[in-house]
């Protein structure tokens, strides 16, 4: 009998395998990794129609590219100027962008559709950054342009995403009933430019377009050119944003917070507000606090029980009632239930805290959690503030006295102005139950804590030497946060003196308060009125510890 022996009949079954799995893995073909990474955008190959053509009549453009390309964020990137009154259709379909048009194009019109960064490869999504198309309805594409950056008005930062369009019409009313004849929108540094504009004279402004309408609303950021422009040759302009200041008082929100307190926001800050009860007659047993805050735009108001389970209250600011309210109100027994059977406190805050340094040159402050009837002041005999080891009362010197007494009653502070809190020393808080009384009848607990006051060492100064035109300002030194640290009206310029600053970099700011109201107002674009300058000092103001700085301002 003949035998016949194959090479794999000597191998062991292991073995076997092993070589038919090197075999296999030899023969499969894998995508190789790595390799160089495609960072450049997509680029256009045709056009049709082409771009910059004119004599324009086609519905539909097609633009083909160099790759497969994605459309990202179309709706914030696409600007079309001027606008149409309805968007065009924008697709892709594998290489190329199709733009279908859904209304007749305009007779002798210049036409730019720019998109931004919407459209990116299909790989690495790399921008095709500030890509445009360009083409005119009539016998040339206008060239001239229109440049310039868009700040708010109060604190200079770049606004991004502002409209600055321009309107053939010189009516005061076109931003509220009209389309753009062109428009741009500014980047992140709040930059634009409007290209491809036809010379004319246009009424310009720059729009925070909230609701995308291209036309003004109420509540929106405006800025406007307070002449018309007339443009022969390409130009710069730039803009200031701002909201204007509400015409109409409105009630926008009411409720009831909580046992005796209701709330009332209105639109603008109230200025004869009246709050009448209908349903009872007030005796002299009623207690009423009406508290606003500090715009004056929220507005508290306290009251004890009337002897009813409900109320009703007209709301009036000045001559005009804006509504009667009707309330199911929170009784005693409920507010007391609802704190687990046990009479409210009144609560009582202080800037003087354990563990933290108490700041020198400041007062000791005390914010109540609800309005103090009669004077104000706590019970002598229940209040307590000693140095250190001393038995001495502080209390018994100096002045108690309200901070914003024609807003509250709830916010108090006192100061001793012949001996001032020493530096770097220890003392000792100790207010006793009953110090204070509410309007409710209900009383404090007991506060009792101890701080250390700052090193003056810690501290600098600032003496700012205002050299300026004659006029009515307010000086303001801003933080790190860009808010209001010290505010100093002034007139005509001269010395500004700042003492224990806290070592930090500051910022100088000079609004001009022409109407000497000691706050900045805001413009109004159909009155013409522009918002009150305000100045920046440029130099940043570092405050070192235990460091003197004086600063010449000199403003043009």
């Amino acid at each position: 009998m003949k035998h016949t022996y194959s090479f794999f009949s000597f191998l062991p079954a292991v073995a076997i395998i092993s070589c038919l799995l090197l075999l296999f893995s030899c023969a499969q073909i894998v995508a190789p990794s790595g390799g160089k990474i495609d960072d450049t955008p997509p680029r256009v190959k045709h056009y049709y129609p082409d771009s910059a053509a004119v004599h324009f009549k086609s519905s539909t453009i097609e633009i083909e590219f160099d790759e497969y390309i994605q459309l990202k964020d179309l709706n914030n990137q696409l600007v079309i100027s001027p606008p149409m009154q309805k968007s065009p259709l924008v697709r892709v379909r594998n290489k190329t962008l199709l733009i279908d048009f859904k209304e007749p194009l305009k007779d002798s019109t210049t036409y730019t559709i720019n998109f931004g960064t919407a459209i990116q490869d299909n790989h690495e999504s790399k921008p095709l950054t500030g890509f445009k198309y360009v083409f005119s309805t009539g016998n040339y594409v206008d060239s001239l342009f229109l440049t310039g950056q868009v700040l708010n008005a109060l604190t200079h930062v770049p606004e991004k995403g502002i409209l600055v369009m321009l309107y053939s019409s010189r009516a005061d009313s076109a931003p509220y009933s009209q389309l753009p004849s062109y428009f741009g929108r500014s980047d992140a540094n709040g930059n634009y430019k409007i290209t491809n504009i036809k010379k004319g004279i246009y009424r310009v402004l720059a729009l925070q377009d909230g609701n995308g309408n291209y036309k003004f609303n109420p509540g929106e950021m405006i800025g406007f050119r307070a002449e018309l422009l007339e443009l022969k040759r390409s130009d710069t302009t730039n803009f200031l944003v701002f909201k204007e200041e509400v015409e109409k008082q409105k009630l926008r929100r009411a409720w009831q917070d909580n046992y005796g307190k209701i709330k009332f926001a209105f639109v603008k800050p109230v200025e004869g507000l009246r709050i009448k009860p209908l349903n009872h007659a007030a005796t002299d047993k009623d207690q009423i606090v009406i508290e606003t805050n500090a715009v004056r735009d929220t507005v508290t108001y306290w009251f004890t029980s009337p002897g009813t389970d409900s109320l009703i209250l007209e709301i009036a600011d000045r001559y005009k009632v804006y509504d009667t309210l009707r309330y199911k109100l929170i009784t005693r027994a409920k507010m007391i239930s609802n704190n687990k059977g046990l009479k409210p406190v009144v609560t009582i805050k202080s800037n003087a805290k354990r563990g933290k340094l108490f700041d020198l040159g400041t007062p000791l402050t005390f914010e109540l959690g609800t309005p103090i009837l009669g004077s104000g002041s706590p019970a002598p005999d229940k209040v307590f503030l000693r140095e250190d080891t001393s038995k001495a009362n502080l209390f018994r010197k100096g002045k108690w006295d309200w901070k914003n007494p024609e807003r509250t009653h709830r916010f108090e502070y006192w100061q001793d102005t012949a001996s001032p809190f020493a530096e770097n020393k220890k003392y000792h808080l100790l207010i006793l139950p009953g110090a204070y009384k509410d309007m409710f009848g209900f009383v404090n607990d007991t506060l009792v804590t101890e701080f250390k006051t700052q090193d003056s060492r810690f501290y600098g100064t600032l003496k700012m030497h205002l050299h300026i035109a004659s006029g009515q300002y307010l000086f303001q030194l801003l933080d790190e946060s860009g808010n209001v640290f010290r505010e100093r009206p002034m007139t005509n310029g001269g010395d500004l003196d700042f003492d224990y600053l806290p070592p930090a970099r500051y910022q100088a700011r000079l609004i001009y308060d022409a109407n000497a109201n000691g706050v900045w107002d805001t413009g109004n674009y159909l009155k013409h009125r522009q918002p009150e300058t305000v100045i920046y000092n440029n130099q940043t103001i570092t405050i070192r510890s235990n460091w003197d700085q004086e600063i010449d301002w000199y403003v043009k």
